[in-house]
């Protein structure tokens, strides 16, 4: 039942992507594509990913393939979805993108929340992690840092200590260009993948709809 489910989307966004021209997606993104082994050339948190046309496979830079439907579903979404959009280095909240408002109370449980609790217990770690990927430190907040999803995907995390007061506590910011490659729906998954990284730095392999 939870590979059905997670394997739905995938294949539906591999059907539209099969039916795109190869040439087009890699002129919008600024990607390689590779006409020879029919495959596109793409980072996602600093890690190199391969991804085949038309089947939608997605390797490692190693050769490993990706078997997680969450993973492979949402490279190819960039694929298909992205406008190729630059930044705008303006942040917006996630209330503020088409059905933000509507989606808000399952964002806020399954990313800003986790988040500002996996913050807690691993502040030394996230900074880390972050250093990893080069993010860059602001003054927001007692931690922030950008940082760089896939290439014109950017996210901005917010974080606070505990104190007398108040619990430890974070915000999640994206830059205004995100519905450009990403919509709502997928924005939970994407952040959570993102979360997953600073937690571990690196992306699991086998990440599923329940890991988080």
């Amino acid at each position: 039942m939870r590979e059905h489910q997670e394997k739905v989307p995938f294949d539906y966004i591999v059907d539209k992507f099969s039916k795109m021209d190869p040439n087009v997606i890699a002129t919008t993104l600024g990607i390689p594509y590779n006409e020879t082994n029919k495959s596109f050339e793409l980072e996602m948190m600093k890690e190199t990913y391969k991804v085949f046309y038309p089947s939608g496979k997605v390797y490692t830079a190693s050769g490993e393939e990706i078997t997680s439907y969450v993973l492979k579903t949402i490279i190819v979404r960039y694929l298909v979805n992205g406008k190729g959009t630059s930044l705008t280095g303006k942040y917006i909240t996630y209330k503020e993108i088409k059905d933000g408002q509507i989606y808000y109370p399952n964002f806020y449980k399954r990313t800003i929340l986790r988040l500002s609790q996996l913050y807690s217990e691993n502040k030394e770690v996230f900074r880390k992690n972050a250093e990893l990927v080069k993010a860059k430190f602001l003054e927001q907040g007692d931690l922030s840092f950008s940082f760089d999803f896939m290439k014109n995907v950017n996210f901005l995390f917010v974080f606070y200590d505990e104190d007398e007061e108040f619990d430890a506590s974070a915000n999640i910011l994206m830059d205004q260009n995100i519905e450009d490659y990403y919509n709502a729906e997928d924005l939970a998954v994407v952040v959570d993948v993102a979360i997953e990284y600073f937690l571990y730095g690196y992306i699991p392999r086998e990440l599923g709809m329940y890991s988080f």
